[in-house]
């Protein structure tokens, strides 16, 4: 009787990844409902923006290089954490490197707003070189 309640708890949680290949998760549904800046960030200056910034873009910078794990090991992942807790994260890389690209052209125009320098997204995105910061530039004069 248990043994018949985990299995089919199990086959609700995991029916979603063998069907789709993936689980949706919430913050996939529907991403344009999603709050890209919380109102906390979108008060931040120039400065903090900047540091802001730098970091995210050193962190997802080298995402197409970086090994993904397995569909098996999502689905295991999407099964574990309801029934034992622990951490949603690193369910949809792909969904979470999104996100955090829709952060980064919130950011810059913010930056751009304030008129501050701003980044080139795609330039530093593509950047490989481990030692190169990523650094904001004027904007061009019209």
């Amino acid at each position: 009787m248990l043994r018949t309640r985990i299995f089919r708890q199990l086959a609700l949680i995991f029916s979603p990844v063998l069907i789709c290949g993936t689980q949706l998760s919430p913050a996939t549904a529907d991403p344009a409902s999603e709050n890209i800046l919380t109102k906390e960030e979108a008060a931040y200056g120039c400065r903090k923006i900047n540091g802001r910034m730098q970091l995210l873009i050193l962190q997802i910078r080298d995402y197409p290089d970086r090994a993904q794990g397995s569909q098996i090991a999502r689905g295991i992942q999407g099964i574990t954490v309801p029934l034992f807790g622990g951490t949603q994260r690193g369910l949809d890389p792909d969904a979470q490197y999104q996100r955090d690209v829709r952060k980064l052209e919130a950011f810059n125009a913010r930056l751009a707003k304030l008129k501050c320098p701003t980044f080139d997204l795609q330039a530093e995105l593509s950047a490989r070189d481990v030692k190169h910061t990523p650094k904001p530039q004027q904007p061009k004069a019209k």
